[in-house]
């Protein structure tokens, strides 16, 4: 009687054991049963019981049940394998409470493959099996193109093999205890087209003569705003698109098995122009200048520079009035946004103020005859005036001769 209670004791010290809740945690027990598929118990078993800050194991008594005490309230996972039998993944038991808890496994199984094209092996695919559109088991092949899972459940799954260059193969596979099978894959191109766009307008304007470079292929310049390259299927590039005058865009693109269009936008470098309404400009008199974008138009809230410092700000209309204060060259600069335009050179003219004052002398003369005075013309009388008045006098005496 005394060592069937010592061999009971045992077992139930080998059934709890575990790493406990943190002290000051209120807990609760989880009875948890392992069963088959097919609902048999399975003795042996171990079960991790994991939560945020702590964890716990137990091993499964011949009936396939074990005792866990837990956080109350705790979000507990539970993975479960024995000698046979295994869980792919863990089940989760929500805001923990006292109770049953059936955890179920399947039978043991591992899966190899070997995949090839018509050169050989391949490396470096990536394999994956996946049940219910949850992946189990991910992986790449070998140099000799191989892969080999690690222990998972038996059944049914989806093989699905990636690499760049390739067609995509996805098959479904029976894993059994061991299964081991051949996968060929292909490789292949398509068709895909660059369009080179600026998008400063809307809607965005086609760019001719703009250089579209691939990373790893190559470069081709636009033809009509487009150009296409041949590439291998199921990769990602690097595609840069440049023109004089305007910022590199760098995008990345992954192109899939069919062909068809992307879009590469660009626009103009930033950039500033001050047009001034004259280069030489009254001291003290205002100045106009114009400030312009890369695209001829007009930027408001500009600062305008006469010299370095800064004297005015262009208005909506990308006009800005400053004061020319000394004689001399000028150089008249824009800035916005980090950006600062070429310098124009403005001459400020200076202009004498003073007026010349003419002075009249008189000469007394006693002797001698005075010299006639300036002939000075009676408004509205020309030589030809003069001329057509006497001629006019003689017409009128002749007239008045003949009637005596």
């Amino acid at each position: 009687m005394r060592r069937q209670l010592l061999l009971v004791t045992v077992m139930l010290v080998s059934v709890v054991a575990g790493a406990a809740p943190a002290a000051g945690q209120e807990t609760v027990t989880l009875t948890v049963s392992v069963v088959s598929d097919s609902g048999t118990p399975i003795g042996g078993a171990t079960i991790d019981a994991t939560w945020d800050d702590g964890s716990a194991t137990a091993t499964t008594a011949g009936n396939g049940k074990a005792f866990i005490d837990v956080p109350r309230g705790a979000d507990v996972e539970l993975s479960a394998e024995s000698d046979d039998f295994i869980r792919n993944r863990p089940l989760v038991v929500e805001n923990a409470e006292s109770g049953e808890v059936t955890l179920e496994v399947v039978r043991k199984g591992q899966y190899a493959v070997r995949i090839t094209d018509t050169d050989g092996p391949v490396s470096n695919v990536q394999v994956s099996l996946s049940r219910g559109g949850t992946t189990i088991v991910e992986g790449r092949t070998n140099d000799n193109g191989e892969f080999t899972s690690p222990i998972v459940e038996q059944g049914e799954y989806v093989l699905a093999a990636f690499k760049s260059g390739y067609f995509r193969n996805v098959t479904r596979v029976e894993v059994q205890e061991n299964t081991s099978e051949k996968l060929s894959m292909r490789r292949g191109t398509v068709d895909v087209q660059f369009r080179v766009r600026d998008d400063h307008f809307e809607p965005p304007q086609t760019l001719t003569g703009a250089q579209v470079n691939v990373d790893g292929v190559g470069t081709q310049r636009t033809t009509g705003g487009a150009v296409t390259f041949t590439l291998p299927v199921n990769t990602r590039y690097q595609v840069s698109a440049t023109k004089d005058g305007y910022v590199t865009n760098q995008t990345a693109f992954f192109i899939g098995t069919n062909p068809g269009t992307q879009t590469l936008t660009i626009q103009r470098e930033p950039n500033l122009t001050v047009v001034p309404s004259n280069e030489r400009v009254v001291v003290g008199e205002r100045l106009t200048v114009e400030v312009t974008n890369a695209y001829s138009e007009p930027v408001s809230n500009a600062s305008v520079l006469v010299d370095g410092e800064q004297v005015a700000m262009t208005d909506d209309e990308g006009v800005a009035r400053a004061v020319i204060e000394t004689e001399g060259e000028h150089e008249v600069t824009a800035q916005l946004d980090g950006v600062t335009s070429a310098a124009i050179v403005v001459e400020g003219i200076a202009v004498d103020d003073s007026t010349p004052t003419a002075t009249a002398t008189a000469t007394a003369t006693t002797t001698g005859t005075p010299e006639p005075g300036p002939q000075v013309p009676l408004p509205g009388f020309t030589p030809v005036t003069v001329v057509l008045a006497l001629l006019a006098l003689a017409f009128v005496a002749l007239l008045g001769r003949r009637f005596r």
